[in-house]
């Protein structure tokens, strides 16, 4: 009996070792009935026989056993898709997936060769293609499954970024409170602000990064502007918050242009902060304004510290990347680093100004080099609104 026939002819066997198996999935399946449990595995097992009667050349044969069909559908709808999806909202753990095919795969096969004229030598292709055909649902469940859970982690991260917010105002207003009943206690209200500082530029870090990972695009709202009174502010309210970094400024040229104050706040708070944290102590920070070109006006940050490797230039500018802090203070405010968003955030702020951010490291010291369009011109968002963000 050819292979394709035999499953066709057996589904309810087959499934009925398929939900025993999936019960064995603990602690998702404890309470799982036995319609969840077998979920879409026989809409699965009809599209494997589907597949293993249609013709096949060779180049299809090999894409298959590569999990790269080329008559695989993209339809979320897709049985495996919609099973991944499934088994995932039921708290299945992505090596659970994997092992029921692997499963079902055996099941298959065992109850095939125990049939009386089931398995033949000259079905060898059959098995062949019905191997084939698990491997691409497979690799088709992986990917959704992976593609929820990413999902789920990023909507998360955007809840909580967005719902802290209202506790951190509550804290600082407080705070205020505090240090007008209480001036002897100004120690302790710095203290507070301060946390409440660098907890807000976390999650204004968190807030761009789940924003870019589910589709919202990033956006900006530009207006005229006096960069060199704009930095000089950002850097009095750094230095308010007593990094104990000497921070100096340089201009040069035309400082006037069209760029969002806020996000540019923010940009230039990680960077100085970045520096405060991997930079020698003793060393003071310079930042650099330089508005000689026509179109464009460059704002850099330098400061002394160990030479970064090439190989972390390369990525350093990528999401949950973070530096080793050799010679770096460890009780600097971190404004992002301790998440490894910081510098992301920045190359995703100048990108969103038509702009673009970059960094070198010798032995004379660690620069980056924001290179801002003087007019910005804001594409606006790319995709719909991320929830809660």
């Amino acid at each position: 009996m050819r292979l394709s026939v035999f499953i066709a002819s057996n589904l309810e066997a087959i499934m009925a070792d398929w939900v025993a198996f999936a019960r064995k999935q603990q602690p998702a399946a404890a309470s799982m009935d036995e319609n969840a449990l077998r979920d879409h595995g026989k809409l699965i097992l009809e599209e494997i026989v589907a597949d293993m009667s249609s013709p096949q050349g060779e180049g299809e044969r090999q894409a298959k056993s590569e999990g790269n069909s080329n008559a695989t559908s993209e339809h979320e709808q897709q049985p495996s898709r919609s099973h991944a999806r499934q088994r995932e909202q039921q708290g299945f753990r992505i090596e659970q997936l994997v092992a029921e095919y692997r499963a079902l795969r055996a099941t298959v096969l065992r109850l095939w060769a125990a049939t009386p004229g089931g398995a033949q030598t000259e079905d060898l292709e059959e098995v062949t293609r019905f191997n084939e055909a698990v491997d691409q649902a497979i690799a088709e469940s992986v990917e959704v499954f992976v593609g929820e859970v990413d999902k789920a982690r990023e909507l998360f991260l955007g809840v909580l970024s967005h719902d802290l917010r209202g506790p951190l105002s509550a804290i600082s207003a407080s705070a205020a409170l505090l240090a007008r009943g209480a001036p002897q206690d100004a120690r302790s209200v710095d203290v507070l602000f301060r946390s409440v500082a660098h907890m807000t530029a976390l999650l204004d870090d968190l807030r761009i990064y789940t924003r870019q990972r589910l589709g919202a695009g990033f956006s900006i709202t530009a207006e005229p502007l006096r960069l060199d009174r704009f930095v000089r502010d950002t850097l009095d309210e750094i230095d308010a918050i007593k990094t104990g970094r000497m921070l100096q400024m340089e201009t040069l040229g035309d400082m006037q242009g069209r760029w969002d104050p806020r996000r540019l706040h923010q940009a230039l708070s990680n960077l100085v902060f970045n520096a405060v944290k991997y930079g020698v102590a003793s060393s003071p920070i310079r930042v650099a304004l330089d508005g000689r070109q026509a179109d464009e006006v460059v704002l850099s940050v330098h400061n002394q510290g160990v030479v970064i490797p090439d190989d972390m230039l390369e990525r350093i500018f990528d999401p949950l990347v973070r530096a080793t802090a050799q010679g770096g203070r460890s009780d600097a405010p971190p404004a992002g680093a301790n998440l490894g968003l910081g510098l992301y955030v920045v190359r995703e702020i100048a990108s969103a100004h038509g702009g673009s951010v970059e960094v070198s490291s010798d032995d004379s010291g660690t620069r980056f080099e924001l290179k801002l369009p003087r007019v910005s011109r804001p594409a606006g968002p790319t995709g719909p609104p991320a929830p809660g963000l």
